[in-house]
Formats: structure tokens, C-alpha cells, sequence
């Protein structure tokens, strides 16, 4: 599972890189990767210390921003780093996308939650069977709620003859 790395820890290792560390040093010293490392300087020499804040919330791309991507990855041959800095898109969703690309071409790009949010229309029969359900329901639970009463208050009347050295009836 990739490591989150938080603000502080990023600018902590961008500090050790401004003062004339190696790479591979400062990578061995904050425990961030290598990889990890290269992309957080370049983030950081291209657009400054905000683009290592940390982004929320899930990001959505249409089509053709994935088949952009994919073209300057394989077709004009830039490094996945590069590419990852231009969209500003993560290397492992790059690389998600760049399999799915090879699988099935242009048709792994595309988004698959389309339509699975639409909520699937009832038919009046089956708005009647729930209602009818829900009734039922609720009188079971009614039903439940009373008998749950009945063994308390006879268990609360045994409790009271075995107080006062009667036991409890046979019947």
C-alpha cells in the first residue's frame, strides 16, 4: 500500500534538497521514496510549496484528458513524472490507466459509474408489496414489543412469590 506523506513531511525533505542533499540521501533520512522525493521537488520547483498541500477529494477525468495523457506518455515517449506533472495526476493512476489502455483500448479509458447512479423507477405493484411489508413489519415489531412485556412481568411476579417463600405456579 503507497504511503501518505503529509505537508510537513514533504517540505522537511524539500528542505534538506534546497540545502545541496542527494536525493538518494534525503530518501534514506525522511523514509519518503525515492520516486516519491523526485516528484515532490519537481511539484515543488514548478509551482511552489502549495502544490504539496494535500488534494481532496476525489478527481474525475473525462475521456479525453485519459487519451491525452496516454498519447504523450506512449506516443511522444515523456517520462512518467513529467506526464504526472503536467495533469497533475498521480503516477499510479497514470499507470492504472496506461494498462487499461493496452487491455482493451480506448474502451478501458472510459468512465464505468455511468449509470450506476441512476436509481432504477418502481412499478406500482412493487411500491404496494412494500408498503404491505413495511406494515407487516411494523406489527411484528408491535407483536415483538408486547411479548418482550408479558415474560417481564412474569418473570418480575416468580421474582416476588420467591421473595415472599411461595413458588411459582404449575399452570
Amino acid at each position: 500500500m503507497k504511503k501518505k506523506y503529509y505537508y510537513p513531511e514533504k517540505m522537511a525533505a524539500i528542505e534538506l534538497l534546497k540545502e545541496g542533499k542527494s536525493r538518494n540521501a534525503v530518501s534514506r533520512i525522511t523514509g519518503i521514496g525515492y520516486h516519491a522525493l523526485t516528484l515532490f521537488w519537481h511539484r515543488y520547483q514548478q509551482d511552489g510549496h502549495m502544490s504539496l498541500m494535500d488534494r481532496s477529494g476525489p478527481y474525475f477525468y473525462d475521456e479525453e484528458v485519459k487519451v491525452n495523457l496516454i498519447r504523450d506518455y506512449l506516443e511522444n515517449g515523456l517520462p512518467l513524472t513529467a506526464v504526472s506533472l503536467k495533469y497533475n495526476i498521480p503516477c499510479q493512476t497514470i499507470l492504472r490507466w496506461k494498462a487499461a489502455y493496452e487491455r482493451d483500448g480506448l474502451n478501458g479509458l472510459k468512465d464505468r459509474r455511468k449509470g450506476l447512479t441512476k436509481k432504477k423507477e418502481r412499478t406500482q405493484a412493487e411500491l404496494d408489496e412494500l408498503e404491505m411489508l413495511r406494515k407487516r413489519n411494523e406489527y411484528l415489531e408491535a407483536e415483538n414489543a408486547l411479548l418482550k412485556k408479558v415474560r417481564a412481568l412474569v418473570e418480575e411476579r416468580e421474582a416476588r412469590l420467591r421473595a415472599i417463600g411461595r413458588g411459582p405456579s404449575k399452570n
